[in-house]
C-alpha cells in the first residue's frame, strides 16, 4: 500500500502524472458526460473519520488546484464506436488517493454500468489509499473488489489503463483485476511504492515494462495510440449492433464466453453459483479466473466451522447475492454490532471462542442436517461440518449475550470519535496506545494461529483446490501478516495480481467467510484476506492503512514522533471497531501447549 502524504504528495515519492483526469478522458473518448452526484449520504466529521489535523484544508486546496471535487471523475463516453462507463483518476487531487468518497463514486459508476449494460474503462493514476482516512480509506478496496465482481458476474468487460503512477491498492484492485490491462510506457506500476521498497531495489523492477515482461500487463501502449487501442479491445469484447435503428448509440451486449474459459465440473472445478446482483446466478467467470485458495504463506488458515445449531444466523448484506453467515457466538464471547452506517448485517456472529469443537460426519449420519452438497464428478459427497459449543458450564446452545452480562449493558456502543466506546468484556484489556497495539501484535509470545485452531477445532486437515468453495464448507480466515512482500521478486511473481485475486475470491465466495485478526494487519495484503462486514479482532492485534514507521517517514517526521503517528492512524483493535471496519473484539486463545 502506498498511502498519500498530507497535502497530495504521493506516498511513494516518485514523479507525478502530468496529464489531468480530464485531459486523458478527452484523449480517449468523445462526448464524455459526467455523472451527476450529490453530497455524501452521511456528513463527515471535521477533518474526516480520524480527525486528522489539516485534512479539510488539504482537500479544499486540492479542489481549488484541480477543479475537481474528488480524486476520480466518472461518466459515460464513446470510445470509437462503443459507449462505455469511464473512470479517470486525478493525481493532482491528493495523489489520486482512494478515500471513502472515492469509493462512493466508483461504486456508483459500476452500478450504472450494470444498469446501462456498458463496459467499464478505468484510467488509473493513484498512489494508493488515503492515509488521512486510515482504515476507513483502506476498506474502500473491498468495495472496489465487490463492484468489479458484480460487474464481472453481469458479463460486462472491464478494461484498465495504468498511468504514472499506479501503486498500492490502486494497482491491486482498480487495475490488476480487470479483464484487459494496458500500460503506458515508463509508468511506475507496482504494489510497493518507493518508500516501502528495499533500499537497494532496482527502480526498473517497478515499472509498466517490468510488469509486462512478467505477464501482468496485456499490452504496452503509447499515449497517442491509447484511443485506437481501447476502441479495438472494446470491439473485440462487446457484441451487438453499434447503433440503434434510430442512429443513436446502443449499449453493447456482453460478449459470449469462449468455451475454453468456462468452468465445468468435468474439470474438477467450482460449479456453484457465482456472485450476482439480487442473488441471481451469474454466468461463468471470464478471463483471469480467480483462485479458490488464498495465496500460500499469506498468513491465513482456512478452516470452516459451521454455525452452532439453533443459534441465530445473519442475513446477507443487501444485494450480496451470496450467504454471509458466520459461526455463532459462544458463552463468554462478547458480540458487538457495527457502528451505524457500516453496511454490515445485524446479528452477524463472531468466530467461535475457545471451547468450540468442529467435527465432520458423513451425509445422512445421525444428527446431521441431511445430505451434504455434491462434490466434483466422480467423488463422494462432501461431509457436513458441524460445530458444538462445550465451554465449562454452558448449555446445549450459546446465549446471544455473554454469560452474566446485563442485557442493557450488552447493547452495542457505537461512535466515531477518538474515544468511541466499544462494548465487550475484552475491550477492557485492549491496548491503550497505538504503539502498544503494534508492540503486542509483534510480540513473540502472543498466541499464534495454531493456538486459535487448537482452541476452536478438534481436528484439522488440509484442503486442496478446488477446496472449500467446491465442497461448500464455510471459511474462517485467521489474519496475521505485516503485509505484502515488497521486493523486485515479489513484483515479478505478481504480488499485485495475487492480492487482486484474493480480494475477488472473498467477494465472490459462494460460501460464508468469517475473518479474525489475531496479530498484525498490514495494509492491503492483510485486508485482502478479511471478509467485509464479518471481521473480528483480538486484543493482541492492530490494523492499519500503513505501518506507523512508514507513515512518519512520509510525513517527514523523525523517529521520536512514530508513537504520535500511530495514535493518529487509529490502528488499535477498539479503533478499528469504532471505525466500522471490524464488528467487535473477541477473547485471545490460550497458548499452545
Amino acid at each position: 500500500m502506498t498511502p498519500t502524504g498530507p497535502d497530495g504528495a504521493r506516498g511513494d515519492g516518485g514523479g507525478r502524472s502530468t496529464a489531468s483526469a480530464r485531459d486523458v478522458l478527452a484523449q480517449v473518448a468523445d462526448h464524455f458526460r459526467e455523472f451527476e452526484t450529490g453530497p455524501p449520504a452521511t456528513p463527515e466529521p471535521p477533518d474526516g473519520p480520524l480527525g486528522w489535523p489539516g485534512y479539510d484544508a488539504a482537500r479544499a486546496r486540492a479542489r481549488e488546484r484541480t477543479g475537481e471535487q474528488e480524486s476520480v471523475v466518472c461518466g459515460t463516453g464513446r470510445i470509437g464506436a462503443r459507449e462505455a462507463v469511464l473512470l479517470s483518476f486525478e493525481f493532482g487531487f491528493l495523489g489520486g488517493s482512494l478515500g471513502a468518497r472515492t469509493g462512493d463514486l466508483v461504486e456508483t459508476a459500476h452500478e450504472r454500468a450494470r444498469r446501462l449494460r456498458l463496459p467499464v474503462v478505468t484510467l488509473v493514476a493513484t498512489g494508493g489509499s488515503r492515509m488521512q482516512e486510515g482504515m476507513r480509506a483502506l476498506s474502500q478496496l473491498q468495495r472496489v473488489a465487490r463492484q468489479t465482481a458484480l460487474t464481472r458476474a453481469a458479463g460486462l468487460p472491464q478494461l484498465a489503463v495504468v498511468r504514472d503512477p499506479t501503486t498500492g491498492g490502486g494497482w491491486a484492485t482498480l487495475a490488476a483485476g480487470a479483464d484487459i490491462v494496458l500500460g503506458l510506457p515508463g509508468a511506475q506500476v507496482a504494489f510497493a511504492g518507493s518508500r516501502v521498497r528495499p533500499p537497494d531495489a532496482d527502480p526498473a523492477a517497478y515499472t509498466a515494462e517490468a510488469q509486462y515482461a512478467a505477464g501482468h500487463l496485456d499490452q504496452l501502449v503509447p499515449a497517442h495510440e491509447l484511443a485506437r487501442t481501447l476502441a479495438h479491445w472494446l470491439t473485440l469484447l462487446t457484441a451487438g449492433p453499434r447503433h440503434a435503428p434510430d442512429g443513436t448509440p446502443a449499449p453493447p451486449e456482453p460478449a459470449p464466453v469462449p468455451h475454453a474459459m468456462t468452468r465445468g465440473r468435468h474439470l474438477g472445478e467450482e460449479s456453484g453459483p457465482h456472485l450476482g446482483e439480487e442473488g441471481a446466478e451469474a454466468p461463468p467467470r471470464r478471463r483471469g479466473e480467480r483462485a479458490e485458495a488464498l495465496p500460500s504463506g499469506a498468513g491465513a488458515h482456512t478452516v470452516g466451522p459451521a454455525p452452532v445449531p439453533g443459534a441465530p444466523t445473519a442475513a446477507p448484506p443487501s444485494g450480496a447475492g451470496a450467504h454471509t453467515v458466520g459461526p455463532a457466538p459462544v458463552s463468554g464471547t462478547p458480540t458487538t454490532a457495527p457502528p451505524s452506517g457500516a453496511g454490515t448485517p445485524a446479528g452477524a456472529a463472531p468466530p467461535p471462542g475457545p471451547g468450540v469443537r468442529a467435527t465432520a460426519s458423513p451425509p445422512g449420519a445421525e444428527g446431521s442436517a441431511g445430505e451434504g452438497p455434491p462434490g466434483p464428478a466422480g467423488e463422494h459427497p462432501a461431509p457436513e461440518v458441524r460445530a458444538t459449543a462445550s465451554p465449562p458450564g454452558s448449555g446445549p446452545s450459546a446465549p446471544d449475550a455473554p454469560a452474566g452480562t446485563d442485557r442493557a449493558a450488552a447493547e452495542p456502543q457505537t461512535g466515531d470519535g477518538p474515544h468511541a466506546s466499544v462494548e465487550g468484556t475484552y475491550a477492557a484489556v485492549a491496548p491503550g496506545s497505538g504503539m502498544a497495539a503494534v508492540a503486542r501484535a509483534r510480540a513473540a509470545g502472543r498466541p499464534r494461529a495454531a493456538a486459535y485452531l487448537d482452541a476452536y477445532f478438534d481436528s484439522r486437515e488440509e484442503i486442496r483446490p478446488p477446496g472449500c468453495a467446491a465442497a461448500l464448507i464455510p471459511v474462517l480466515t485467521l489474519i496475521d501478516t505485516p503485509g505484502a512482500a515488497n521486493g523486485p521478486d515479489a513484483e515479478a511473481a505478481g504480488a499485485g495480481p495475487a492480492i487482486a485475486e484474493t480480494f475477488a475470491a472473498v467477494a465472490e465466495s459462494p460460501v460464508p467467510v468469517t475473518s479474525l485478526l489475531i496479530g498484525e494487519g498490514g495494509s492491503g495484503g492483510a485486508l485482502a484476506l478479511a471478509a467485509p462486514g464479518r471481521l473480528w479482532v483480538t486484543p493482541d492485534s492492530y490494523f492499519s492503512v500503513i505501518a506507523p514507521e512508514s507513515a512518519a517517514a512520509i510525513l517527514k517526521r523523525d523517529s521520536g514522533r512514530v508513537a504520535e503517528t500511530a495514535d493518529a492512524l487509529r490502528l488499535r483493535p477498539q479503533d478499528v471497531v469504532a471505525l466500522g471496519v471490524a464488528r467487535g473484539i473477541v477473547p485471545p486463545a490460550h497458548h499452545s501447549q
